[in-house]
């Protein structure tokens, strides 16, 4: 019987290959040698020997898996690193029919890790983009998410970036792990990620713009009402000038201008005269969102 390897002793943590995500390594057998040999696998992938178990039984050193003295074809895969030997039953002797396997750890990036970007909120498409380490031994090839919070990686990306848009707003734990070309998934990196309501909140995220209602121009007083906080400016146009102007500081609800006659629009509009004008209203909220109203109407000098 040939020498067994101390090394033998990770054979504990061999299993027989299932696995389909794993990477594949094949070892032919023929001719009274193993190719290729001494071959390379990473943890959890698979070693398939291909040839006549018949005519080259294998054996592992020190028993690692049992004699496979049938078929074509079989695969074995490694939990452990480490180096194992293995030899043909019959032409080891005669024929130096042997080989070497070594299992190496598959390992993955130190860090994982993304980003979320805009602030998310309800009805507008957000995106999560990796941020994480490249794999030190390999290649990363793919992205699993759970955007939806329920722990399981629905979504799966060819890049490092996954966009999605919610409906409603919400607090949820988003997850994220990166995949090796070993088909290993690395460690699960997760954020707390809060959907705000459309069109809350301060800044860039705020996409409605103010809206104005029961407009009524009395003498040079105009007053409306604000569909939100808002900052307020009016002018009135007639025969081609701008005969008043006025604005208000910014609030919500009833909203008053005292317009101011212009003076193009004291020698155009005399006192207890009319005139038929066009209003021109601005309405501007804290986020810069900002909607104008035309009117004609007709405004009279008191």
């Amino acid at each position: 019987m040939r020498a067994l390897s101390p090394l033998l002793a990770l054979a504990a943590g061999l299993v027989l290959a299932a696995p389909a995500a794993a990477a594949d390594t094949t070892i032919t057998f023929a001719s009274y040698a193993y190719n290729p040999t001494p071959a390379t696998v990473k943890t959890g992938d698979t070693a398939t020997f291909s040839g006549s178990f018949s005519s080259h039984p294998l054996v592992w050193d020190g028993g690692a898996f049992a004699t496979t003295n049938m078929g074509t074809a079989k695969a074995f895969s490694f939990s452990q690193p480490g180096t194992y030997s293995y030899h043909c039953q019959i032409h080891a002797t005669t024929n130096n029919m042997v080989g070497t396997l070594t299992v190496v750890a598959d390992q993955h990036p130190a860090n994982v890790s993304f980003t979320v970007s805009p602030t998310p909120r309800a009805g507008q498409p957000v995106t999560f983009t990796y941020t994480g380490d490249a794999d030190p031994d390999g290649t990363l090839t793919s992205w699993q998410w759970d955007l939806d919070g329920d722990g399981s990686f629905e979504t799966t990306t060819p890049a490092g970036s996954a966009t999605t848009t919610y409906a409603s707003p919400a607090t949820l734990t988003v997850r994220m792990r990166a995949i090796d070309d070993s088909g290993e998934p690395s460690a699960t990196a997760e954020q707390a990620v809060t959907i705000a309501a459309a069109g809350s909140g301060p800044g860039g995220g705020d996409r409605t713009s103010p809206r104005a209602t029961l407009v009524k121009l009395r003498g040079l007083k105009l007053t409306f009402r604000s569909s939100e906080r808002a900052s307020a400016s009016a002018t009135l146009r007639a025969r081609g000038k701008t005969i008043a102007r006025g604005s208000a500081k910014a609030k919500s609800g009833a909203i008053t201008i005292r317009m101011r006659l212009t003076a193009a629009g004291r020698s155009i509009l005399h006192r207890g005269h009319k005139l038929r004008a066009t209003l021109g209203l601005t309405l501007r909220d804290p986020s810069g969102n900002a909607r104008k109203l035309t009117r004609k109407l007709t405004v009279r000098r008191p």
